[in-house]
């Protein structure tokens, strides 16, 4: 772990930057806080995973990224061969669960840190970002329109991150462009715990969460979830770091 790091994590700044080899990857802070997890009934998309709505706690900051990881970040931390032009600033997508969490180990290993997939929980308070509609942007289509790439605007393909309005804390693409995984999956949200609820963790299977490119409106939503399926075709990332996790020593 850099000193710079050292500092910036220590103060619980409210933005970092991890620099290993040539990249240079943001993280925003997203503090503790409380916030209804799922959907009600008669939101509309509503899935009956996302019952019943609970308010949850999450009790400590954490820091996640800004974007999505990009195919640059993911080819660089991978060993890959770099793709050509453009596509650099696209979000990797089509990768297995196992892929997410091996390009985690390895940015870990680089990094001097301890960087993850987020929780499921920790994936949805930070998607809203305070707020209780189907999207952060507002409960319409065209509020999603604004802040995420669907099958009405995307023209068939992804897009490169940042393209559209951030949230509240910062985060683009939190709705559509690529679905990303998260470390665990809620299988019963009337038995998760109020506080810091972590779900199963298996091998091969997290929670898919924000919807993609090639999907409709409904599910894209904020409460929006799937479990990873390889026959599924994948989906992308985007990481995540416990302050308390890491040591400041």
């Amino acid at each position: 772990m850099s000193e710079d790091i050292r500092r910036s994590l220590a103060k619980e700044e409210p933005m970092i930057t991890l620099r290993v080899a040539a990249l240079q990857i943001a993280l925003v802070r997203i503090p503790p806080g409380e916030f209804m997890m799922g959907s009600p009934p008669n939101e509309e998309g509503h899935g009956r995973n996302e019952e019943p709505q609970r308010r949850v706690r999450i009790s400590q900051g954490f820091y996640l990224g800004k974007y999505q990881i990009t195919l640059a970040e993911y080819d660089e931390v991978m060993g890959n061969t770099p793709r050509d032009g453009a596509e650099h600033l696209l979000p990797v997508s089509q990768i297995t669960y196992e892929n997410a969490i091996e390009f985690c180990a390895r940015l870990s290993t680089a990094a001097k840190l301890k960087i993850s997939l987020p929780t499921e929980a920790q994936w949805e308070y930070a998607c809203r970002a305070g707020t209780e509609t189907r999207y952060y942007s507002g409960d319409t289509e065209a509020d999603l329109a604004r802040v995420g790439w669907y099958s009405k605007n995307s023209e068939g393909k992804t897009h490169q991150v940042g393209g559209k309005q951030p949230n509240a804390w910062g985060l683009y693409d939190m709705h559509g462009n690529v679905w990303e995984f998260c470390a665990d999956f809620i299988e019963d949200y009337a038995t998760m715990p109020d506080i810091d609820p972590i779900g199963a963790i298996t091998p091969r299977h997290g929670a898919m969460r924000g919807g993609g490119w090639m999907h409709d409106a409904e599910e894209c939503r904020s409460a929006t979830r799937l479990i990873s399926d390889d026959m599924f075709g994948g989906a992308g990332l985007r990481i995540a770091l416990k302050i308390s996790e890491q040591s400041l020593n």
